[in-house]
């Protein structure tokens, strides 16, 4: 079988950096589409400035020239044409209309030419998308929605369509109407408003569909990605399904921001660390970490056992996403209470840049941008001020360009080699590939390491410093806030995979394998099942995964040259035709005392890791998992703390699924063909059905009185 590259083809995300884009803040490229809500002399902070697709499209080239590889932009979709709560939605997170553009930064032709033009420069477009809530439920156009332009209902109308759940207790339609959140834990954090904003009931069939149609759009225009809003708020089990449906588009990259500012190990960095098992996540809980260490004052050596604890967590901390400023949070130059604030800004930025994940840069942090009217959100994102000729630049250019050749700094391990208060020394090594950072925020100092490099004299990436190494110890001297790479690119002979993308797939969807050391040609192994494959080069392949009988949630993936094989990476499996469910049953059915969190485990591998339950006020426990339709399945519950060892309470659970609600029964139940149910489209009067189901009913008493 002659091996050719695709015509479509992927890139592997670890190689990259990101580019985060406030659209309308970026540039004016069409000054007819200002209007309405506009202020020309970019003052007030929560009016649109002009910012739009075709000013992003005319400064392509100034993004390109900084090395990154993808561009994510911020909600591109049809938001509300009202203000609220006296803003303007020129950040695009009001969202009306999941299936047009926003007419104030363009047409679905301006994104479409946006992702032409940025391919043609080596760059991808993510889009920001966000399915768990539209818009302000009380003010604006109160959670007005659309479906491609038509009327579908407003939080007020919805409101008089909703019922009560009788497993999860919550009033829904469209929509949850269970308030805003008040309790950031349990049910509300999931089922109530954020800040007020209309909450998506993503287990009607509509709105799953219509979530699913509107991200599609997206894919099928040239979308490589999708940063997903508020995943946080999101029952996981949706999210597996709806991102399964996107992958079938091929090996997107998507990851969520669940918003969680702590790496202590609570329950919130579990659930965390359990979205992170799905799709990759913003590293939210280190950076403010990383903003104090150098923003104020703090220790290296803290800091370096901190992000060791944290990245041991995850199986793919590679693919997890780092950043230092964003959209939400304080940009590092308006926190920071140093007079050396910019030199320690470029330390930070380097940190992101090397530690074990994506990085993130945020528009304007190469040219120092920051706002002198305030801090905080609507003032971290003022008007875009172009400069590619600043040391800050410089490090973000290098280290890009430095992450597509040294495997290290895209898959590598990480490993501290020394710390103290003021200095920190890590390792990343991918076989043949290493990287060493060292960075000094004190006083100028010489330092020896234990390296076990070859002998030799090393240069550093970033400023060209020495480092002589002899015997297996490194020397160097650390100038003071000095921030060095050190790094090797040897020849890998043997396979190695450093990146799975994504890792989580179902039969016949597309995976792309990144590392090193592949040849020419071989096989891939996915949990003993030959895969197909449809491209091979010496770093990337592209395999479409097997089906394979199994209840494990997760699957070895194995490169195979020749006689060599590679260690095994992961991939979570799913076992295909999977829709989500709610499943739910009687708390009666509980009849032992227990403490702590209740769990469910089941034996499909989309039940293989233990699931955290809810108690509903009706007397249920629930959560909502993707299923594959017409399956019979068992369940074990346990109980116990999120970081400790789950107890089994004996009890066996069973369920068949032919509906998006099973209620899982302390027996077998008989298995019944399954039955489609219709959902009537929103709005719509029910009379006709009920006259066509009484007179099916009349017909059917005539003919059977007729005999």
């Amino acid at each position: 079988m002659l091996l050719v590259p695709l015509a479509e083809a992927y890139s592997v995300p670890e190689r990259g950096v990101v580019y985060q884009v406030m659209v309308d803040r970026f540039y004016d490229g069409n000054q007819s589409n200002n209007e309405p809500f506009y202020d020309p002399t970019h003052t007030s902070y929560r009016l649109y400035w002009g910012g739009d697709l075709e000013g992003l499209t005319e400064k392509l080239d100034y993004i390109a020239s900084l090395g990154v590889s993808m561009i994510w932009v911020s909600p591109l979709n049809d938001n509300i044409n009202k203000m609220a709560h006296g803003s303007a939605p020129y950040h695009g997170y009001w969202t009306r209309d999941y299936k047009r553009i926003e007419e104030h930064f363009g047409t679905w032709k301006d994104f479409r030419e946006l992702v032409e033009e940025a391919k043609k420069r080596g760059m991808c477009v993510i889009v920001d998308y966000v399915p768990n809530h539209s818009n302000p439920a009380m003010d604006g156009e109160f959670g007005a929605l659309y479906d491609n332009g038509t009327f579908v209902t407003d939080y007020y109308r919805d409101t008089r369509n909703a019922s009560v759940n009788p497993y999860t207790g919550i009033r829904e339609d469209i929509y949850h109407h269970n308030g805003n959140i008040f309790t950031w834990s349990g049910v509300p954090l999931k089922y109530a408003n954020l800040f007020g904003l209309a909450d998506f009931n993503q287990l009607n069939p509509w709105v799953d569909s219509y979530l699913t149609e509107g991200a599609m759009l997206f894919a099928d225009s040239g979308a490589c990605g999708f940063r997903i809003d508020a995943v946080k708020h999101m029952e996981l089990g949706w999210l597996e399904a709806f991102y399964l449906r996107l992958y079938s588009k091929g090996p997107l990259f998507i990851y969520g921001e669940y918003y969680s500012l702590s790496p202590e190990r609570s329950d919130d960095l579990h659930e965390l660390y359990r979205y992170s098992n799905v799709s990759p996540v913003l590293n939210i809980p280190i950076r403010e970490d990383i903003v104090r260490t150098f923003g104020f004052v703090g220790s290296l050596e803290t800091l370096s056992r901190t992000l060791e604890d944290y990245y041991s967590l995850f199986v793919y901390p590679n693919k997890q996403v780092n950043f230092l400023d964003s959209h939400d949070l304080v940009r590092f130059l308006n926190a920071a209470k140093r007079d050396d604030a910019v030199e320690r800004f470029h330390m930070a930025l380097a940190l992101t840049m090397t530690l074990p994940g994506i990085p993130v840069i945020y528009y304007g942090d190469e040219s120092y941008l920051v706002s002198k009217d305030g801090k905080g959100d609507p003032y971290n994102r003022p008007m875009m001020a172009f400069n590619n000729t600043t040391e800050a630049a410089h490090i973000i250019r290098t280290l890009a360009e430095l992450r597509k050749t040294n495997d290290a700094l895209a898959f590598g391990d990480f490993r501290t080699v020394y710390a103290n208060y003021s200095v920190w020394a890590f390792e990343r090594t991918f076989g043949s590939h290493r990287l060493l950072v060292v960075m000094n925020k004190g006083s100028p100092v010489g330092l020896t390491l234990n390296l076990g490099w070859p002998d030799g004299k090393y240069r550093d990436a970033l400023y060209g410093a020495e480092m002589s190494v002899s015997d297996g110890r490194a020397s160097l001297e650390l100038g003071r806030n000095g921030f060095y790479v050190f790094h090797i690119e040897g020849e890998q002979k043997e396979p190695l995979i450093g990146s799975v993308t994504p890792y989580i797939a179902q039969p016949g969807q597309r995976i792309l394998i990144g590392g090193a050391g592949f040849g020419s040609s071989g096989r891939v192994i996915i949990g003993g099942v030959e895969a197909r494959v449809l491209s091979w080069n010496s770093t990337e392949i592209l395999v479409e995964v097997p089906e394979v009988k199994s209840q494990k949630a997760w699957l070895d993936v194995v490169v195979k040259t020749g006689r060599k094989a590679s260690e095994p990476a992961k991939l979570r499996y799913y076992s295909g035709n999977d829709i989500p469910v709610l499943l739910a049953f009687n708390a009666s059915l509980v009849n032992v005392s227990f403490s702590g969190t209740l769990w469910i485990r089941g034996n499909l591998s989309e039940l293989a890791e233990p699931r955290p339950l809810l108690k509903s006020s009706t007397g249920y426990y629930f959560t909502v998992a993707p299923l594959p339709n017409g399956t019979a399945f068992s369940a074990e519950l346990y109980t116990g703390s999120p970081w400790g060892e789950l107890e089994p309470l004996n009890v066996t659970l069973y369920g068949f699924l032919n509906s998006t609600v099973v209620v899982l029964r302390d027996e077998p139940s008989i298995v019944a063909m399954p039955t489609t149910t219709v959902q009537k489209p929103t709005g719509e009067n029910a009379l006709p059905y009920l006259l066509v189901a009484l007179l099916l009913g009349a017909a059917l008493i005539i003919w059977k009185k007729r005999g």
